[in-house]
């Protein structure tokens, strides 16, 4: 019975491996990790524009590694509500695979009718940019003014881009 249950709970443990890797090496499972990075770095950053503004109102230097050193700190005084924060990483990454799960299945409806799967590549190219552009905008918000002009390009390439999507 003890042989019988170890091999059942190998078999088990091995089955959920390979099903994590199986999603995760898949096109979806590579987006979604590639989203959850791109949520975490823009919470990463609204981190650093929050510590910006700590520094600022204490008149001590912000530069970026001062806003980096200081999260502890800004999170104390209260700058950073890490409970806040986390509900929205989590939200947004249910968003994104909720939005991804909708995409897919539009996109299978039309190919099945002939017509040109589009659903998920616009979708994933909207949350990528909007991604990419609040990440920029929290930098631009922590005194980084390369971040403010990058942003200006970004915002113009992507409606050009989201316009292509449009006529198609």
């Amino acid at each position: 019975m003890a042989a019988r249950t170890s091999w059942l709970i190998a078999w088990l443990i091995k089955t959920v491996f390979a099903f994590i890797v199986a999603t995760l090496t898949s096109v979806h499972g590579t987006a979604m990790v590639a989203f959850v990075v791109l949520v975490f770095i823009d919470l990463l950053t609204r981190w650093i524009a929050l510590c910006y503004k700590h520094l600022q109102d204490c008149s001590r230097d912000n530069d970026l590694y001062s806003c980096i050193a200081d999260i502890p700190m800004a999170i104390k005084a209260g700058y950073i509500n890490s409970d806040a924060m986390k509900h929205r990483f989590v939200g947004k990454i249910i968003v994104y695979m909720v939005l991804t799960v909708m995409a897919v299945n539009v996109d299978k409806l039309l190919f099945a009718s002939g017509e040109t799967p589009i659903i998920l590549k616009v979708v994933w190219t909207y949350l990528a940019a909007t991604e990419a552009m609040s990440v920029l905008e929290n930098l631009r918000d922590a005194g980084i003014e390369q971040a403010g002009s990058l942003l200006v390009f970004l915002r113009e390439r992507t409606t050009i881009l989201l316009d292509r999507f449009k006529q198609k």
